[in-house]
């Protein structure tokens, strides 16, 4: 019995390393407001060098506390939104003001840490700064997602513009146009046939004036 437990108890322990340390929804909730943190503190880190060049100052300095407060910003950010967008039952059970204000939630949170980093007097400018920008970028987000495409008008085309040398023309425009071609090809064959009538009758009668 003892020896049957053992390579049951070392199978649980390799099925719980291979799942890894922490649950999927753990891991879904952490690693994407890392990865927007690492961007943003990417874009933070080329900020301060960029600043330090016109301020004189020691750019590596300058590069890496833009850089870690970027990237505070924007992990706290997601992972606020995230949550809300959680507490919210997801996506697909939120509307477009539910999103606004997820993001303005968010966004508060993380204008509330990145004033903390800056010093406590701050915290208050720094949540109405963020959340301002989050709910005016998720607004822009909703516009942009419910947007109607433009149908596309071909009375609107270049073509069709005055100034324009080619004309576009439709399947009713391009038939008159040909029927008209048509027309004039066939009259310019019963021209010719008439010359070649001419000809053929003016060859008969010459010899009969020659005798």
């Amino acid at each position: 019995m003892v020896g049957s437990q053992e390579p049951q108890s070392s199978l649980i322990q390799r099925r719980s390393s291979a799942r890894g340390l922490f649950a999927p929804e753990i891991v879904d909730l952490i690693l994407p407001p890392i990865k927007v943190g690492g961007w943003a503190g990417t874009a933070g880190v080329i900020a301060g060098v960029g600043g330090s060049i016109f301020k004189e100052a020691n750019p590596i300095i300058w590069g890496a506390v833009s850089g870690f407060q970027w990237f505070t910003l924007g992990s706290s950010f997601w992972f606020s939104r995230s949550i809300a967008i959680k507490a919210w039952g997801g996506e697909e059970h939120m509307t477009l003001s539910d999103k606004t204000k997820a993001s303005a939630i968010a966004g508060s949170v993380a204008g509330a840490v990145g004033g903390l980093i800056r010093g406590p007097s701050n915290i208050l400018p720094g949540i109405v700064c963020w959340t301002v920008f989050g709910a005016g970028g998720q607004m822009i987000a909703n516009r942009l997602a419910t947007r109607q495409p433009k149908m596309r008008d071909d009375n609107d085309s270049w073509f069709r513009s005055k100034w324009s040398p080619l004309k576009k023309l439709t399947d009713d425009e391009y038939v008159d146009m040909m029927s008209e071609k048509i027309l004039r090809v066939e009259a310019d064959i019963a021209l010719i046939d008439d010359r070649i009538a001419e000809l053929r009758a003016a060859e008969k009668s010459a010899p009969k004036e020659a005798s």
